[in-house]
């Protein structure tokens, strides 16, 4: 039997335009599964605390055909935020259907990429985030949720370290999330090598893609940079992973998080992604 996965799409790839049209757009690209929770027109994409707002993100969704897979949540389940704002997002994402908060781990850069903290100075904020993570992995698992980690330098910069994060949170509903295209922007580091150590405890998959050297802002279509999706997509496949796998950046080198680019260009980014992606992942063994 083929392993199934939920190809999905990020709609912060349309931070310039409304939640709404960015929905619109991912939906007639042909996905079928969305990722959402960073602003749009720099305002928040939902209240979780609002009433009704459930009711009201459930029937955009169905009016364009999309079920939730993620909710970025690095806003309320970061240290020093109170517990009951990751507790609303929880209740919220059980309302909503989503089964998976996503999250950055710590920042291990002064200024990105030439001044690092020190171990010294990384020790009390990578101790912070584990307590925290302990505590929302405990509330996590009486909603039903997995929380996810992803590479973003610090305690995710790769696979070893998330691995090492995730034994000292010690929470079976803490997971890894992985971006290979941020492993080897921050870390210079080839992500399918690096892809095998995490795999099995990978629940979520960023199809982000990565041209040049380290440090290079150049995040292309995926399938058409040096990211070694075939490799990777293998390695998971191996590992029995089920998904989801989710579009975030294809802005390439034209401008920061797809700004200035044309939404019409985006519109044809987002479906090339979605065809390269099913491509490669049913050839790989995988069923869409």
């Amino acid at each position: 039997m083929k392993q199934k996965v939920k190809l999905a799409c990020m709609t912060w790839i349309y931070n310039e335009h409304s939640f709404e049209r960015s929905l619109g757009s991912i939906a007639r690209a042909g996905y079928r599964y969305v990722s959402f929770g960073l602003p749009h027109e720099g305002k928040p994409a939902f209240d979780d605390g609002a009433a009704g707002e459930a009711t009201r993100i459930i029937r955009l969704l169905e009016r364009y055909g999309l079920k939730p897979v993620t909710l970025v949540s690095t806003d309320v389940l970061a240290p020093g935020r109170p517990i009951k704002l990751a507790l609303q997002r929880m209740a919220f994402a059980q309302a909503i259907g989503a089964q998976e908060l996503l999250s950055l781990g710590t920042t291990s850069y002064r200024n990105f990429p030439g001044e690092p903290l020190t171990d010294e100075e990384m020790k009390p904020i990578n101790e912070a985030f584990a307590a925290k993570f302990r505590e929302v992995g405990e509330e996590a698992g009486k909603h039903g949720l997995i929380v996810t980690i992803k590479p973003h330098t610090g305690n995710t910069a790769s696979a070893n370290i998330i691995a090492d994060t995730l034994r000292t949170i010690g929470s079976p509903h803490v997971k890894a999330s992985y971006d290979p295209g941020n492993v080897r922007f921050y870390e210079g580091i080839e992500p399918s090598a690096d892809l095998p150590v995490i795999a099995e405890q990978t629940v979520s998959f960023i199809a982000k893609d990565h041209k040049g050297e380290r440090s290079e802002a150049d995040f292309p279509i995926p399938g058409q940079g040096d990211v070694d999706f075939p490799a990777m997509f293998a390695t998971l496949y191996e590992a029995g992973f089920a998904g989801p796998v989710v579009v975030e950046r294809l802005d390439g080198a034209d401008g920061s998080f797809g700004a200035g680019i044309p939404i019409s260009v985006l519109d044809e980014r987002v479906a090339k992604a979605r065809v390269n992606l099913e491509r490669m992942l049913q050839e790989a063994g995988f069923e869409i």
